[in-house]
This record gives structure tokens, C-alpha cells and sequence, in this order.
């Protein structure tokens, strides 16, 4: 039996097509997004992410995004608490609360079938005020787990 190979157009109508966002921040702390563009025939474009690539956006997105931040729009559930932490330790009681509210902002998410794992981990010894979070997801129409490692801050 032949396998079939997945590609952005056919996880398009699964996961997703939107907007490419172009998160110019190197330390990967997907910050101060802006539409990015493509040449298209010698004219510059608004470019589109597709499937896996849109679907990863997407979850940064829900992760950044403060719960009840999108309420005036219609989303009141949209998004995370881990936001209501910041000026907190880096401790693990901090590192627990954080894991729960990632685990519940997930569970808003229609295309994760299952969550395999959450890991908050201090990014130094001793901690100082940044967490990886790490991410391994069972994701519609996709045979193999999606792991995301995502930074965030506690710093004011």
C-alpha cells in the first residue's frame, strides 16, 4: 500500500492558511510580528502560510495572546493566563502554573487530537527570568508529533 505524502495544500483545508507573519526577533521569542511578503512575478506580495506552517503560527499566536485580550472581538476564551505571571520567580511552583495555563489554552485548540507532553524548564542554572516551553502534539492529518519549543519571559 503506498504511503501518502502530505503536503501544505493538502493539510491546507485541515490545519489552515492565513496570513505569514515574519517574526524578525533572532532570540526566537516570536515577537513584533508583521505581514510577510513574497515577489511574485516582479511584484511584492502578501505571503501565505499553509497547513503545518500556519497551524504552528497559529498556536504561537494563541500562546502570546492574553486570555480575554480578544473579548471586545468575539474570542473571550482565546488565548493564555501563563501572561499573568510575569514579574513572578522563576521557581517551580511559577513553572507548574505556567505548564496549566499552556494545557489550557491547548485544549481550546480544535486541531490538537492529543497532547503527548508540556516541559517548562528554567533556560539557565540558576534560573534567571526566562522558561522554554516545550511542546509535543498529536495534530489533525499529521502522522508524526509536532514538537515546539517556545521562550517565554517573566521579566516586567
Amino acid at each position: 500500500m503506498a504511503r501518502e505524502i502530505r503536503t501544505a495544500e493538502s493539510l491546507a483545508p485541515v490545519l489552515g492558511r492565513d496570513l505569514l507573519l515574519d517574526y524578525r526577533s533572532s532570540s526566537g521569542f516570536w515577537e513584533d510580528a508583521d505581514l510577510d511578503t513574497v515577489r511574485r512575478g516582479g511584484v511584492r506580495d502578501i505571503a501565505l502560510a499553509d497547513g503545518l506552517a500556519d497551524f504552528e503560527q497559529a498556536l504561537a499566536n494563541r500562546l502570546k495572546t492574553r486570555k480575554g485580550e480578544l473579548a471586545p472581538l468575539g474570542h473571550p476564551d482565546y488565548g493564555s493566563r501563563h501572561h499573568e505571571l510575569i514579574g513572578e520567580p522563576n521557581v517551580d511552583r511559577t513553572r507548574h502554573l505556567i505548564k496549566l495555563y499552556v494545557l489550557q489554552a491547548l485544549r481550546d485548540e480544535p486541531r490538537i487530537e492529543r497532547v503527548l507532553a508540556v516541559d517548562v524548564a528554567a533556560d539557565h542554572q540558576p534560573p534567571r527570568e526566562t522558561v522554554r516551553i516545550t511542546l509535543s502534539l498529536r495534530v489533525q492529518a499529521v502522522s508524526q508529533p509536532l514538537n515546539l519549543v517556545l521562550p517565554f519571559s517573566l521579566g516586567v
